[in-house]
């Protein structure tokens, strides 16, 4: 593969973008990224301080202010915030509303272009990299699940949480990213559209990894022992 390799893989919440990226990243030593993570920080920064979600210029001062305050990655880092608090329902409703800002797409799509040139090799997870953030990525994802089926899914991760709750914001989810009018969700047109509805994680994998061989990707040697 080139310099510089891009792995996209797209889609809407609970498809299993992340389960999967992080399996082909093991699979064939690629550095990850959670795309969606910026604008969840974001929403959470937002809600901290009471700034509207929906505040433009004040959002576009609040990523300012972040990026100046730490390094450029700072917005993608998984240790500066806790999963727990990126992912309450007060957060999840924010960043639909925080993610049709042009200009924080804009900002964030050149973060994600700054991290990856520092990267000989990467796989990346969203809902624009194979369309608008990466459209020569050299191999593009997406995957997709009917909205019970994902809502099944959140609902076993988030403990507590109502099912009929967690289907109406999956559905929600999904109108909010496939009609604003920056960077729809949709898949790019060379892109591998995979429906997990039904299918185990595992073959879903196989058969992204089989994709990545064809593509001329080389699997990581494990080894045993302590030379592992």
């Amino acid at each position: 593969m080139n310099q510089h390799t891009v792995i996209a893989v797209d889609g809407p919440a609970a498809a299993g973008k992340t389960s999967t990226s992080r399996a082909l990243s093991d699979m064939f030593t690629l550095s990850y990224l959670e795309s969606g993570r910026a604008y969840r920080t974001l929403a959470y920064e937002a809600l901290a301080a009471g700034i509207r979600p929906d505040d433009r210029a004040a959002m576009t001062g609040l990523i300012s202010t972040i990026l100046q305050k730490n390094q450029s990655d700072t917005l993608f880092d998984p240790t500066r915030l806790r999963d727990s608090d990126l992912r309450t329902l007060d957060v999840s409703k924010a960043v639909s509303t925080v993610a049709k800002i042009p200009d924080l797409r804009s900002a964030i799509t050149s973060l994600i272009h700054e991290w990856a040139s520092h990267r000989p090799a990467s796989i990346i997870e969203g809902r624009d990299i194979g369309t608008i953030v990466f459209p020569r990525a050299q191999i593009k994802f997406f995957l997709t699940a009917c909205a019970e089926e994902r809502a099944t899914r959140r609902h076993r991760q988030e403990p507590g949480s109502v099912y009929e709750t967690v289907l109406a914001d999956v559905v929600r989810r999904d109108h909010e990213d496939t009609s604003r009018e920056a960077s729809p969700l949709r898949p790019a047109a060379d892109s591998v559209v995979i429906d997990t509805s039904s299918l185990p994680l595992g073959q879903v994998i196989a058969m992204m990894s089989e994709v990545c061989r064809s593509a001329g990707m080389i699997e990581k040697r494990h080894t045993t022992g302590a030379a592992r």
